[in-house]
């Protein structure tokens, strides 16, 4: 019986060498003693046989018979001489993140000139790309230094310290602050630059000093639908355990999808927290009091303006024809702007500036080629040389400041809760005096019950209000009768839909803003106890009242002056300021003097007047999401937006803790780990 055999493997090209002497790995040759360490730390045992690998060509040597010749071959290429240059130049981040347990001063202060670089690049929206070449560049300014020699800081790298390091160390703080205290939530979504929806979710805190407000986080939501924006709200709470009951604010928009009666983000939000406080956002509510205003216009106003500066815009030859006219109307030699109608206060300032460029456009436009001709061209003169254009646009000059400094007021970061009831009485009355005689606006107290629409309630056209210089043009202007009575009706129109847009969308029947009046210090003697346990029932519940009344009196035996209300410049204290340092108060006993007013204090200190800051991230996102940065990741957006908003040291006075400084060394070398 034929024995069965068993043909053996076939051996590699490599172990066929090796049989023959020929490509065996030569341990020797890797000893500094082997020709003075010529090749010690240049190869090392190859993975694929024995024989050696090449460590910067990152390659196994081939090896015939002729042996060190071939080492000595392979060293001489070009390819090993660039491969070491780039050795050389771009080293491992191993070599400046191992960890330690006593750095050298040396390392300690290249860490800290790291981390610092970060915020600098973070604080001042610049683009990563800047990193490649600093730290060669510091190396080069200070070749004495061996801090800046060991400087090693480049896009990759700074990237991970924000994303790794800084960003979840300030936002760690913020979600600590929010576990532990009452705070309110702003959210806003808008497009980003790939068309996604993107949504800010910020947290406004009263930290004991003043009001902030900070970032949590900027997710993408799958669709702009309440459910999906709660969604992502909700998904945060839940992951860093967050209760809801610490919710007192919510700040959005006045769509629909935000605070809509039902099936709204706002709906939602008050079926986890059913006594949160949310009035919309005010600035939003006065730049729709203005569109009604203008809507009521005889002509459309808004239209007018943006066609003025798409007609110029990306023109060099028309604008530099205009330049000559600028110069033969003697009018100074500024720019068209372009009004946004979604902009609080742009048609102010772009309605002021065509106000000033008008003899030099009416020059423009009636010397055109093309003004005879049916068009765009023909309707801007046409409009231009309409006296009633000119009359509307003093109009607006003398009327809109008055809204948007309510507007601009109510833009500050500060805390201004406490003063919103009284300016938007203060509001109405001012805008109410300008066409409704006075004696029936101060008769009234309740402005709702006033009948401002009956004609014989309002001022004749000789006494309405339209501005000094808007009378002047009126004499100026040789009018026919039908336009004079035609400007008339439109600056009635526009008082009457402003107001009617005030009383119908501005908050004027919230029952929290008239308790609200106990964060204005001027009205602390006068107020008795019921506002502040109103509001503690509404915001803090667990909050002792007896202890709270107590508290109340004691707060009005202060002595004048006890807290500054203004600072040595003469200046007014901020309110949130003022609070935090009376309720920074202690006894003679070295307690704590207000701690039940403390922490009702905190939870109104935080209550938003608008969302003007939300407005002011998505402002601060397209800084650093530029048409040349539309690659940046999602998450890399929101880490250096967390920096950005969430410390507000400038970056040469940041003082990393030795905790952040750890972190920072653990996130380079853990991305280092996962890509090699």
């Amino acid at each position: 019986m034929a024995s069965c055999s068993v043909p053996p493997a076939k051996k590699t090209k490599l172990e066929e060498k090796g049989n023959r002497g020929t490509g065996r790995h030569r341990k020797e040759w890797e000893s500094p003693s082997f020709e003075k360490g010529k090749y010690a730390g240049w190869i090392k045992p190859s993975p694929e046989g024995p024989t050696h690998s090449c460590v910067p060509c990152r390659k196994s040597i081939k090896v015939t018979a002729s042996r060190i010749f071939d080492l000595k071959s392979h060293f001489a290429t070009q390819g090993h001489k660039n491969c070491v240059a780039k050795s050389k130049t771009y080293r491992s981040m191993d070599e400046h993140f191992q960890p330690v347990s006593e750095p050298t001063p040396s390392k300690s202060n290249t860490s800290l000139a790291e981390v610092m670089f970060c915020h600098f690049v973070a604080e001042h929206n610049l683009p990563p790309s800047v990193a490649d070449h600093f730290s060669d560049l510091v190396s080069t300014l200070f070749p004495d230094s061996k801090s800046a020699q060991d400087f090693a800081c480049k896009r990759t790298k700074m990237t991970m310290i924000i994303k790794g390091s800084l960003a979840p160390a300030y936002t760690e703080q913020i979600i600590e602050a929010c576990r532990k205290g009452s705070f309110s939530i702003m959210v806003n979504e808008s497009n980003d630059k790939n068309t996604e929806k993107r949504l800010v979710i910020l947290a406004r805190i009263f930290d004991g000093e003043m009001s902030q407000t900070r970032l949590l986080d900027m997710p993408i939501p799958a669709s702009g639908k309440a459910t999906d924006i709660f969604a992502e709200i909700d998904n945060f709470m839940r992951l860093h355990n967050i209760p809801w009951e610490n919710v007192v604010g919510f700040a959005l928009d006045n769509c629909n999808t935000m605070v809509g009666r039902d099936n709204s983000v706002l709906s939602r939000l008050k079926e986890k927290s059913p006594n949160v406080f949310s009035i919309g956002c005010i600035c939003h509510l006065a730049n729709l009091c203005v569109k009604a205003g203008v809507k009521a216009l005889p002509m459309k106003l808004d239209d007018f303006l943006v066609d003025i500066f798409y007609f110029f815009h990306n023109s060099s030859k028309r604008l530099t024809d205009f330049k000559e006219f600028q110069q033969f109307t003697e009018v100074e030699e500024e720019k068209i702007l372009k009004h946004c109608p979604t902009r609080w206060l742009s048609l102010e300032k772009v309605g002021n500036r065509t106000l000033s460029q008008l003899p030099a456009l009416k020059s423009y436009f009636a010397s055109y080629e093309d003004v005879e001709k049916p068009g765009k061209v023909k309707s801007i003169s046409k409009r231009l040389h309409d006296p009633l254009t000119e009359l509307l646009l003093l109009f607006m000059k003398f009327i809109l400041p008055i809204i948007n400094n309510f507007n601009t007021i109510f833009q500050a970061d500060e805390s201004k809760i406490g003063s919103l009831l009284p300016e938007m009485d203060r509001l109405l009355r001012k805008l109410l005096v300008k066409f409704v005689q006075m004696k029936y606006v101060k008769a009234t107290n309740d402005l709702r019950r006033l009948d401002f629409l009956d004609s014989d309630l309002q001022h004749s056209d000789e006494f309405i209000a339209i501005g000094l210089e808007t009378r002047e043009a009126l004499q100026t202007h040789e009018l026919d009768p039908g336009t004079e009575q035609k400007f008339f009706e439109a600056v009635r129109g526009f008082y009457e839909a402003v107001v009617r847009k005030m009383l119908n969308k501005f908050p004027f029947d919230d029952k929290i803003l008239p308790h609200l009046s106990v964060l204005d210090p001027r009205k602390t003697e006068s107020l008795t106890y019921g506002p502040i346990v109103e509001l503690a029932a509404a915001f803090c519940p667990t909050v002792d009242t007896e202890e709270l009344k107590e508290e109340w009196e004691d707060l009005q035996l202060l002595p004048e002056n006890t807290v500054p209300l203004q600072d040595k410049d003469g200046k007014p204290v901020r309110v949130d300021v003022y609070w935090g340092q009376v309720m920074a108060l202690k006894t003679a006993l070295d307690a704590p003097r207000f701690p039940q007013l403390l922490k009702v204090y905190s939870a109104l200190l935080c209550l938003p007047h608008s969302n003007a800051d939300s407005e002011r991230a998505f402002s601060m996102v397209r800084k650093i999401h530029t048409d040349f940065r539309k690659s940046m990741l999602p998450e890399t957006l929101t880490s250096f937006m967390q920096v950005k908003m969430n410390c507000d040291t400038p970056c040469f006075k940041v003082k990393p803790s030795k905790e952040m400084l750890e972190s920072a060394k653990a996130a380079t070398w853990n991305y280092n780990k996962q890509h090699q």
